[in-house]
């Protein structure tokens, strides 16, 4: 994995996490646990999918649609 990769990833998990505490009232701990185990952060694990490279408000709502349908 490139340092690039691993940077943006990163910094998408912490925007993710912020925005559940921010929007659904979620402790760090509730919030972290609801975006590992997303379908969501298995796609933006894999760079083939490309999806570390959209920015934060598109890939938070895969994330909410997960949360709608109830995939969580």
């Amino acid at each position: 994995m490139s340092e690039n990769f691993q940077f943006l990833k990163e910094g998408l998990i912490a925007d993710l996490v912020g925005r559940l505490m921010s929007d659904y009232n979620f402790d760090m701990e509730k919030a972290l646990d609801i975006v590992y185990s997303s379908d969501t952060i298995q796609k933006l694990s894999d760079p083939a999918t490309g999806l570390y490279k959209e920015g934060p408000a598109y890939v938070y709502s895969f994330l909410q649609d997960e949360l709608i349908r109830g995939k969580l």
